[in-house]
């Protein structure tokens, strides 16, 4: 079966219907064409592989489902590992940091991460074309984009350039930000960018390799913003800010080697345990390796404050190295965290503070800070 001419708006309709927020948000998935958009060879989850010229229905299909697709690995270069570097987000969760920006019409707008352009167009779309400024630092998603925009006859301006960099800063002030990756340090330029008082939406996480993310919605007010996070968000991380710390060593003796009922890796393979983990505790990574004849990996974590690390074994055994208590540290935390309600992810916020040169975590308040790091 083809899909007949007029069907993608009819699917794009369709897709409307099916995302949350305003009407006046819900209503640009209706007019702006997704599939316009999207390179002939996409991926979706669990490696989906979507070929224009070999299923186009399927592909078309694809296009006006409410899923990411995956549009380039390891930033567009031959023989890599597969990394996911860029996408188009899913369209709900497009809709949802739209809907936190609360853009109004006569608002500015910079878009930190252009990626297909699809967003670009969206915005475009619901506040003008001269109002958009969007900003990606690879030139053959750039130069994609652009073409895409044109053709869709879209024209904010698209600007090849570090969104993390200095060079942002000579655009013209906004009243909005919107970045579509996920940082751990906000950078100073985005908020000496907002003109007056105005709002910054972000996924965000404590520390490159630390599981999932937040999205962070920061209403600024010259040198400080702040603001609540808004359920969990994860987004590929900007090129700036991937990795950081150390790796746990593979065969390094442990200072310390202990047994316990049940299985411990569970906080870390959990992905909402170990995201309210990295709320709760900075400064740590993690990942899985196996041992020789192991029947299952092991989850090692690192820190990234200094040389500590710990490995966790399915048979029970935690070990553990360095100044840092890894694991002893997650249990208090994690006891903390139970002794106060389990509060949400949506009870946690971030200040950013550029006069005393750090970032803080807090819980239900800005006053009960949990953390700060010096930025």
């Amino acid at each position: 079966m083809t899909i007949a001419h007029d069907a993608p708006l009819g699917l794009a309709r369709e897709l409307a219907e099916q995302i949350p927020g305003p009407d006046h948000i819900r209503g640009l998935f209706a007019k702006v064409p997704r599939h316009r958009f999207l390179p002939d060879v996409m991926w979706g989850p669990g490696q989906t592989r979507y070929d224009r010229s070999a299923d186009p229905d399927e592909w078309m299909r694809a296009a006006y489902t409410d899923q990411a697709l995956i549009t380039q690995h390891d930033d567009g270069t031959e023989g890599g590992r597969g990394v996911p570097t860029s996408s188009s987000s899913a369209p709900s969760v497009m809709a949802r940091m739209l809907t936190a920006a609360r853009i109004e019409h006569h608002h500015r707008v910079l878009e930190i991460g252009t990626g297909t352009g699809y967003n670009a167009a969206l915005l475009a779309s619901l506040v003008g074309d001269d109002r958009i400024t969007s900003v990606e630092i690879d030139p053959d998603v750039a130069a994609r984009a652009r073409r895409a925009l044109i053709e869709t006859e879209f024209a904010p301006t698209v600007l090849t350039e570090d969104g993390e960099g200095r060079r942002v800063g000579y655009q013209p002030p906004c009243d909005r930000l919107i970045a579509t990756c996920t940082v751990s340090r906000v950078p100073d330029v985005w908020l000496r960018q907002i003109h007056g008082r105005g709002r910054i939406v972000t996924p965000w996480a404590p520390t490159p390799g630390v599981p999932g993310g937040v999205l962070a919605v920061l209403d600024v007010n010259g040198d400080r913003a702040e603001g609540r996070f808004e359920g969990g968000l994860s987004f590929m991380w900007a090129r700036g800010q991937r990795q950081a710390g150390h790796v746990a060593p593979a065969g390094s003796e442990a200072d310390t080697v202990k047994r316990v009922d049940g299985d411990p890796r569970e906080p870390w393979l959990d992905g909402d345990q170990a995201l309210m983990l990295s709320l709760l505790m900075p400064g740590w990574r993690y990942g899985m390796r196996m041992e020789p004849d192991a029947e299952e990996p092991y989850v090692w974590i690192a820190s990234t404050t200094c040389a500590s690390w710990a490995r966790v074994h399915a048979d029970g055994r935690i070990e553990q190295a360095g100044k840092r208590k890894l694991v002893d540290q997650a249990d208090q935390v994690r006891a903390w965290w139970r002794d106060r309600g389990e509060p949400d992810y949506t009870d946690f916020g971030l200040t950013i503070d550029l006069v005393r040169g750090h970032q803080s975590v807090w819980l239900r308040e800005p006053s009960w800070a949990l953390w700060s790091t010096k930025r």
